[in-house]
């Protein structure tokens, strides 16, 4: 029997995190815009499609380092392997990633969507770290329509390296909050030293 699907009362104070002008880090396809949201639905905390369109939002994906972000977009399914064995990545999946560093203006509030928060909303890892994106969808939705604060994002923790956390930042506060990109710079592993350091650590080799 599965978990019935979240149920968040609006009157629920969240447990928040205010980010004070702290630079995040972002793993992108060059060509991709490093301030554009996701909207296709198939990240763990894009809007969910059934929502009317009215109310459909985008999700921009940050890190708190340059490996999380390395390890969420680019290893990825690739990491479940043999004890000792290293992690195969195909060439493809690698060489044409870029990176950047991205600030803001403002301070963002976050939503902290693990450890203890995540009990007191009525939830748990093992629900929101399994491979189906439905039940995360819908809490991205729920935090989103939330003003207990209004938040503009949520910080969760990174499945790939689980002593990490990520953020799930909501297109509203792109603007609203005046991120701004520096450093864009390639991280093709040919070139990339910083890429071959991450590599190097995490046992990756390219196939």
């Amino acid at each position: 029997m599965s978990d019935p699907l979240p149920i968040l009362d609006p009157a629920f104070s969240l447990a928040l995190e205010t980010v004070p002008r702290e630079t995040f880090h972002r793993v992108y396809w060059s060509s991709q815009d490093p301030l554009g949201p996701s909207t296709a639905g198939n990240n763990r905390y894009d809007c969910p499609s059934s929502l009317p369109a009215t109310d459909q939002f985008g999700v921009l994906y940050l890190g708190y380092d340059l490996p999380t972000c390395w390890m969420e977009t680019v290893v990825r399914e690739n990491m479940i392997r043999p004890a000792g064995t290293a992690i195969q990545v195909p060439q493809a999946r690698m060489a044409d990633r870029w990176a950047c560093e991205i600030s803001s203006r403002d301070a963002l509030v976050l939503a902290h969507f693990a450890d203890e928060p995540l009990i007191d909303l009525g939830d748990s890892a093992s629900n929101i770290m399994g491979d189906s994106y439905l039940r995360t969808k819908l809490w991205s939705a729920l935090l989103h329509a939330h003003t207990n604060p209004l938040v503009d994002g949520l910080r969760y923790r990174s499945r790939f390296r689980s002593g990490q956390f990520c953020i799930a930042l909501f297109e509203r506060a792109i603007t609203l909050r005046g991120l701004m990109v520096a450093n864009s710079r390639s991280i093709n592993p040919a070139t990339s030293q910083e890429t071959q350091s991450i590599m190097r650590r995490y046992n990756v080799v390219p196939i």
